[in-house]
């Protein structure tokens, strides 16, 4: 190969990452929920078939003044979620399960943090022994765009590669729904998720579509 040929061969390669980032969608989403005070939806894309599993996560679930803090929390599996004390009194963590994945952290005082490495996907609820009332929920989804609600019902993906995709929604409180979304190449589509009481399907990306 010629010093010519060698030269436009290393500006294409050089060129590529910035094509594919030009060519990245995003989406732009809201919730509706059917009462006020409910909040904190995940929602996630279902990846595209033979897309590589996305890269663990290093989170914080705090306990504040008596609660965890965020309630709710998603992450990919494989992710370490550490979960500090910041009151004043003593705290303990555990998920508990007559599966595999059940654990507890112990019991321990303001300003040590305890982690847990999630390894597998699925909704885990946290709670306390010392404190019964406080209650959170860590929701592990093998997807690279994954989020949850904010406090106005809004999300949004960036950096979604063109294509159709299976975006879905997990709430301890509500049905699951399965949205079918196109996005375009470089992009933004809009969506409006409304969701209704009823048991959710547990979270996971391998599962097949959701009924409509």
């Amino acid at each position: 190969m010629n010093r010519r040929a060698l030269r436009r061969l290393a500006f294409l390669c050089a060129l590529t990452p910035g094509v594919a980032l030009a060519q990245a969608g995003a989406i732009h989403g809201s919730v509706s929920v059917p009462a006020a005070g409910i909040a904190g939806v995940v929602v996630y894309l279902v990846p595209g078939r033979g897309a590589p599993p996305p890269p663990p996560m290093k989170a914080v679930m705090d306990q504040r003044d008596l609660k965890f803090v965020p309630r709710i929390l998603a992450v990919t599996p494989g992710s370490t979620v550490a979960f500090p004390n910041s009151d004043p009194v003593m705290h303990n963590v555990f998920h508990p399960s007559v599966n595999a994945g059940a654990f507890d952290l112990g019991t321990y005082p303001k300003g040590e943090r305890r982690s847990f490495t999630f390894a597998d996907e699925g909704a885990y609820v946290i709670f306390c022994h010392v404190h019964p009332e406080m209650i959170g929920y860590v929701v592990v989804v093998a997807s690279a765009h994954l989020a949850v609600s904010n406090e106005n019902g809004l999300f949004h993906f960036e950096g979604v590669a063109p294509g159709t995709y299976h975006l879905r929604t997990w709430h301890r409180r509500l049905q699951s729904l399965d949205q079918v979304v196109t996005v375009p190449a470089g992009g933004a589509v809009t969506v409006h998720l409304a969701l209704k009481y009823g048991f959710p399907v547990e979270p996971r990306v391998a599962a097949g579509p959701l009924p409509q």
